[in-house]
């Protein structure tokens, strides 16, 4: 068997278990010191009154608030975490897309000069290899002329000058149109190649494969600037969804004029309510019930000095298998009926009442909006049904009660429809109200119906007893 130290979780995972603990805190045993008494009062300095006390109560207490307060704290931290991851997110998102287009601006550009310098130097290299070959061919064509002209002299300067001099002009004529001819050739060619390299002319290939590279780059930007908003307007709602998770969590727990616990606000209420029936409500939060090591069942309302009970479970958040739970709450705290309350109907499953059973009973009621006479009239019903489970005499009249009780439960279906055609009609306000109120007096007039049943059922029991014991005298 594993030996723990320290403080460790029960069983059930419901109960801390504390062995030996010591805690070395200057302001932790000062506040210890008003606790002798087994609640906060004044601060005790007597070393055997000190040695003596149990301070069993104190150390509920604060583990109770501190863990309520490290919860708090940590999903805030938790919250913060992430607005600033987000934030990160979104900066560095905003900065990569910046830092993106100027690199494509930036390559573009590049591209730009590099495909201008080249145009340039094809441009450069064609023009110089255009003077070379018209250089060597004005060459060409003056030595061949010179050499033409020295052979025509060898051949014909003897015999027939006359024909020397008919031919020289001829020969003449040639060279020059040819020579033309050629500068003209070779300078069409030279000027188309120079145009299919000329950035500046919107005809040229190399002008269109700028322009197409200016465009892509142009689409670029675009694409990753419309991401870019995309990206931030789903970061921002993440971030908006974020917060009001948080806000939402925040007045769950804590009202912002009183900053108690739901479980506090509806303590407040029920005692109340217990008050104003004649009964005794009890927080037994803190309190370990019949069954070992169990704390279930948050409040316990004793009727009559205990002749019934109702026990009240509560919670802020949604839970599954009520029916089980509310057993095990009737069995721990010796009640025969049950209520468990939630703040919302989202955390009862969308219904804002639900009838487990005969005498249990699932109501979603928040203690800072919602009026009170609703939990009072389930309080009073299943205080009814608790008190008749209870009593053992007089079958016609607790039948009368079981009666009443049942019409009385199925009136409550009615009050969950008027309920919800409340939440989505607005217009009939008035009259949603006056079906509440009637079928809120109904229920009042069948428990009091019943309760009349019952206190007949107790008094022909007490009769048929002081007979018995006249008898018996």
């Amino acid at each position: 068997m594993t030996d723990h130290k320290g403080a460790h979780l029960g069983p059930d995972q419901n109960t801390l278990v504390i062995h030996q603990l010591t805690v070395q805190d200057k302001d932790v045993a000062r506040e210890a010191q008003r606790w002798t008494t087994g609640e906060r009062g004044d601060i005790v300095d007597d070393p055997q009154a000190l040695a003596d006390a149990d301070l069993s109560s104190f150390v509920t207490e604060a583990v109770k608030i501190g863990a309520h307060a490290l919860s708090a704290t940590g999903q805030s931290q938790d919250s913060r975490a992430i607005e600033r991851m987000i934030k990160e997110v979104g900066e560095k998102t905003a900065a990569t897309s910046t830092q993106a287009a100027e690199l494509t601006a930036t390559a573009v550009k590049d591209a730009g000069k590099t495909v201008t310098k080249a145009a340039e130097d094809a441009k450069k290299a064609i023009i110089e290899a255009d003077q070379t070959s018209r250089k060597e061919f004005t060459e060409s064509v003056a030595a061949a002329k010179n050499a033409l002209t020295a052979e025509v002299r060898k051949i014909f300067a003897g015999d027939s000058p006359e024909l020397l001099e008919k031919l020289a002009p001829l020969l003449e004529k040639f060279s020059t149109e040819l020579d033309a001819k050629s500068s003209a050739s070779i300078t069409e060619v030279v000027t188309k190649a120079v145009k299919q390299f000329d950035p500046t002319d919107p005809t040229s290939p190399m002008a269109k494969h700028t322009a197409g590279l200016e465009l892509r780059q142009q689409q670029l930007t675009e694409l990753m600037g419309k991401n870019h908003e995309s990206l931030t307007q789903k970061i921002d709602e993440i971030g908006t969804a974020l917060k009001v998770q948080e806000a939402r969590t925040t007045l769950s727990k804590v009202t912002p004029i009183k900053g108690d616990t739901f479980e506090t606000q509806v303590n407040a209420v029920l005692s109340g309510i217990a008050t104003g029936l004649g009964d005794e409500y009890t927080d037994t939060r803190a309190i370990v019930g019949h069954l070992p090591r169990s704390k279930k069942g948050d409040g316990l309302l004793t009727v009559d000095g205990g002749t019934a009970r109702v026990v009240i479970e509560m919670t802020d958040s949604a839970r599954g298998g009520w029916a089980e739970y509310l057993d095990e709450a009737e069995r721990n705290r010796h009640a025969a009926a049950s209520l468990g309350l939630v703040r919302t109907p989202e955390q009862n499953a969308g219904q804002s009442i639900r009838v487990i059973g005969s005498r249990r009973i699932v109501l979603a009621f928040d203690p800072t909006t919602d009026d009170g006479d609703l939990i009072r009239t389930v309080l009073m019903l299943l205080r009814a049904a608790a008190i008749a489970a209870s009593t053992r005499r007089g079958a016609e009249q607790l039948s009368t009660a079981e009666e009443k009780i049942s019409e009385a439960v199925a009136q409550l279906d009615r009050i969950d429809d008027i309920k919800k055609a409340a939440g989505s009609i607005h217009k009939n306000a008035e009259k949603i109200e006056t079906g509440c109120t009637a079928v809120t007096s109904g229920i009042n007039r069948l428990l009091s119906e019943a309760l009349a049943a019952l206190a007949d059922a107790q008094a022909v029991g007490d009769g048929i007893a002081d007979t018995s014991g006249d008898t018996a005298a």
